[in-house]
């Protein structure tokens, strides 16, 4: 954790080197037209010492870095409790502690139509499971034994009994532990995966009554749910201050766990600030 801001500074260096160019210039070019104003109005001011170049130079190279550096990690303390919400960009399956992951109120595990290879439910499916869904189902019926379900005939692909959304079943694979949420519904005969914010708030807060149940004071791992094939269609810093009310407004209601860690793709990283996000939070 210490590295993570000296982590960051260099990607934003090497990511964007020639920004890192044009702010320095930029910098660099207001102090210099700055002190020759300054020595135009006051002639008795000079900037002609050997040292004035590398000053300004310095100056100019690090406002650039500053303006490149965002962090790739946030904290954000629940008041009054001693819960810790994590947002940092990363991997879901690299984390410590338990693993949230989204899937259709089927609980499907054909990679394919009902399950996209690009979702997280699917990577779960083709890592942890080497891409042969046998060992999931058995762990996911045996979880689900004696909850409610709807037998549905017209879906074309994948499994025919339908959960309520929000139910949620814990796993366990390769010595980790897994908690499967139905989070979104399904179209029989697309099977495509839809949302709303409602629906999305329901499943949360389901969600967090289990994982009170389940978590033993070890820290839970979120992705940005919502995010995915269901297609809220929000903004990624509407949907992440979504998920994080959820969390302080359940947390509040009663505490969850110490640390919930909310893993953001690293593709969203150019489009969110965290330090945004967190003065939103510690503002309120």
């Amino acid at each position: 954790m210490t590295l993570t801001p000296l982590r960051d500074l260099v990607n934003g260096v090497c990511s964007h080197p020639i920004k890192l160019f044009i702010c320095a210039f930029t910098a660099f070019s207001v102090l210099q037209t700055l002190g020759s104003g300054i020595t135009y109005f006051a002639p008795g001011v000079k900037f002609d010492h050997p040292w004035a170049l590398p000053v300004v130079g310095g100056i100019s190279l690090l406002w650039a870095i500053k303006k490149l550096w965002k962090p790739s990690t946030i904290e954000i303390n629940v008041p009054n409790c001693n819960t810790v919400i994590e947002i940092t960009f990363g991997d879901l399956f690299k984390q410590t502690g338990i693993r949230v992951i989204a899937v259709n109120e089927f609980f499907d595990s054909e990679i394919g139509k009902p399950v996209s290879d690009k979702s997280i439910h699917g990577k779960l499916i083709q890592t942890v499971f080497a891409g042969h869904p046998e060992s999931f189902d058995k762990l996911v019926l045996d979880a689900l034994e004696g909850k409610s379900a709807e037998e549905i005939q017209a879906k074309v692909d994948g499994k025919k009994l339908r959960y309520p959304i929000g139910t949620t079943v814990l796993i366990a694979a390769a010595k980790e532990k897994y908690l499967l949420l139905a989070f979104s519904k399904t179209d029989p005969e697309t099977c495509k995966a839809s949302s709303t914010v409602t629906l999305m708030w329901d499943a949360l807060h389901d969600l967090w009554q289990r994982v009170r149940i389940e978590s033993g004071g070890h820290d839970v791992n979120l992705p940005l749910v919502g995010s995915g094939r269901s297609g809220l269609g929000l903004p990624t810093v509407d949907l992440l201050n979504l998920i994080i009310l959820s969390a302080i407004t359940e947390t509040k209601s009663k505490p969850i766990t110490d640390r919930i860690r909310i893993i953001l793709p690293l593709d969203r990283f150019e489009k969110l600030d965290l330090r945004d996000v967190k003065a939103h939070w510690e503002a309120k």
